[in-house]
Parts: C-alpha cells; structure tokens; sequence
C-alpha cells in the first residue's frame, strides 16, 4: 500500500432528507469545503433537502431512518444502518449535525462499537435544553447531554454562537465541558440573485419554516389577529399547506383573519416572498441560529423575532428589528406597525443597511473562510497521511 497526502476525507452526517434547516447548513458546508476536502454526506432518503450536492462534488450515501421518529424499532434501524456506513467509511473527520445521528453517533462512540479513524464533531443546531422546549423534553435531553458528555471520547463542539457555547458551559459544567474541544461556526445564508423588491399596498409579513410545535404558527396567527386589516401573513415551509395544518391556524383566529393567511408549503425559490414583503416575523419556541432570520438579513427585510435564545443578538445587529414580548399581542402589533411603516417610508436604503449587516456575518464568502479555518483547526494542515483504499 502506497501512503499520500491528501485532501481530509470529511463526512457529514445529516437526519431527515427533507428541506429544513440542518440540510442547508450541510449543503453550505459542503459547498465551503468543496475545494479543500473530500465531502460524503450521509442522511435518511433524500427529498429535496440535499439537492445540490453533486453540483459542488459530494458524494450521498442514504441510511434509511436517520429522520427522528419516536420508535423502538425505527431507532434501532438507525442504529444499525448508522453504525454499519461508519464502520465502513473511514475518514479524516466525521462531522454529526442532526438530531438522532448525534446521539447514536456518540452512544456508539460511548459503548465502543464505533472506532473512528479520525476526529468526531458535533454541530449543535439548537441546545437540547432551556427556554421553549417541553419540560419533560427538556429534562430527559440534559441527563442524556451530560451522560453522553462525561463518558464519550474527546470530540469537537461546534456552536452557533459564543452565547450558546457559555449556556452550554453553565448547564454541562466546566469540569466536563473541558474533555472536549469547543469550536463556533455561526450559520451563513445563500439566497443569490435577488429579484427587484415589490412593494405593495397591502403590508406583507412572511414566516419560513416546517410546521410543528417549535415554530409556534398558532400565536403568528393570533398575532396578526391585532393588526390593521391590510396586514397579511405568508406561511412558508415543509408541512405549510396541508390540511391538518390550515384548519389548525383557521381555529386559532376569526374567518376574516384566517383569510389574510396564506399557507405556501415547501416553496422551492423563497426570494420572490421575501422580496415582496414588509417584514420577516419568527414567532418559535427556541431556535439555534435560524437560516430564516439570516435570509431575511440578506434580503434587506426587518425582523420580527419572540424571545428564543440568540435572538437578542441578532435583533442588536439589524438595523431596524423588533424582538416580541408576546405576553400582550396588541401592545406587540402596535410596534410592528411602527417598524413596517418605517421602514417602508425609506425601504430602498434600509435594504441595503440591512444587507450589509449580512454580507459583513453570514454571507457564503464568510462563511467559507471560518469553515475551512475550522476543518484546518479540527485536521490540521490537511496533510493527513492514510494508507486505507489506496493500492500500491
């Protein structure tokens, strides 16, 4: 067998293959590193969410049933596909993102059926604890994180932020969190082209995002409820357009406000939504650093955020953002209108104040360089020298 260097062999480990966040924060990677590594990224049946990655020259390899579900049998499956690719795709680095591979990745990591040949990430995209999750969610994932972060090997933490990295700290302790290497790679949006801004009489506000419980569609609706009657509401997102969904908005609201809510479902191009709109309004529970958000920086569009962690921070940088109370919705509408009105009275330069916000944090250009420093940190100098697959 001959020895080389090579560029580092990279898998990223994805869960559902539907079009969400996690997806597009992996196809971002695998564009960022598409020069510099070797990408494979494995994930459950891709359904659109992992479009794109032969065009930047990464390799798919589907493991049936890493979409979170709560089944014995359904986890089991995922333990047995998941530990099975790991065990037969040795790499350089092996890079956990989603939900349910993160935690058999480092179970299988923890119980010694996994052996990997390199280094082991993790990428939070959200934390597992605090305010907005479930009170019985929330105390079973802090005893699972800290088990899991007392008795797995050395791995590298990734954070979106600094401020989910210290609530981390606080929560796990620093005794334990000191086993690990802790690393902060924030999120990046990459809309492209934007088409030329529409702005209407009527007063758009848009929402992105999969339906379900975190993204809390029920109170957008109740809060459009105290809005003036020009106000409308476009809900965007996996799960957006059925049935069980719309009549579930329509009973949170009356019919004429039901009316002003349009639920779009997966939508391919969001630019032309966001482009026509007023404002970006994210009503969740808890998020990680919301690709959404960052979208709607790039777009040029005010942000309208509730109080999940992390939202502080993005309302301080945008030039013109509002984060909700949302303990009184009509004293909240109050301040919405002002913030739309403003910012329509002088939308042009207000779009490019809010763009270069972006470009200066989250474009694909700044992204890419902080992943490869990164990947550089987590193998150093991309000269790992490996023997395995390679003939004399």
């Amino acid at each position: 067998m001959a020895t080389s260097e090579l560029r580092p062999r990279v898998i990223l480990i994805g869960g559902d293959g539907r079009p969400s966040g996690v997806p597009r924060h992996i196809l971002h990677l695998a564009t960022a590193l598409r020069d510099t590594s070797e990408m494979t990224v494995f994930s459950d049946v891709n359904e659109g969410g992992f479009d794109g990655l032969d065009a930047v020259g990464a390799t798919h390899v589907t493991v049936p049933d890493l979409q979170s579900r709560v089944s014995l049998s359904h986890l089991w499956r995922a333990w047995s596909g998941l530990t099975k690719v790991l065990r037969s795709h040795p790499a350089d680095l092996v890079w956990l993102h989603a939900r349910l591979p993160v935690l058999l990745g480092r179970l299988a990591l923890t119980l010694r059926v996994w052996h990997p040949a390199g280094r082991v990430a993790v990428t939070y995209h959200g934390l597992p604890f605090g305010p907005g999750h479930r009170p019985a969610t929330l105390l079973l994932s802090t005893s699972v994180e800290k088990v899991l972060l007392s008795l797995c090997p050395p791995l590298d933490l990734i954070f979106l932020s600094d401020s989910m990295a210290h609530t981390m700290r606080t929560r796990m302790g620093k005794r334990r969190m000191a086993r690990h290497r802790v690393h902060i790679l924030p999120n990046s949006s990459n809309l492209g082209p934007l088409p030329p801004a529409a702005q209407g009489r009527e007063r758009r506000l848009v929402m992105t995002g999969r339906a379900g419980w975190q993204k809390n569609y029920a109170l957008a609706a109740r809060l459009l409820a105290h809005l003036p009657k020009d106000f409308t509401l476009t809900l965007c997102g996996m799960g957006t357009d059925t049935a069980v969904f719309r009549d579930h908005i329509a009973a949170q609201v009356p019919p004429d406000v039901a009316a002003r809510i349009f639920c779009k479902g997966s939508v391919n191009d969001v630019r032309p939504l966001l482009m026509e709109a007023d404002g970006y309004l994210l009503t969740s529970r808890y998020e990680g650093m919301p690709i959404g958000t960052l979208e709607a920086f790039e777009a040029g569009l005010p942000i309208i955020l509730s109080n999940f962690d992390g939202a502080q921070n993005l309302v301080a940088a945008h030039p013109c953002g509002l984060m909700l109370d949302l303990d009184d919705l009509a004293r909240d509408a109050l301040a919405i209108v002002a913030l739309v009105d403003g910012y329509r009275a002088n939308a042009p330069e207000m779009r490019a104040a809010i763009h270069a916000v972006w470009a200066a944090n989250w474009s694909p250009e700044i992204f890419a360089t902080r992943a490869r420093a990164l990947v550089d940190t987590m193998v150093p100098g991309h000269k790992i020298k490996r023997t395995y697959g390679q003939q004399s």
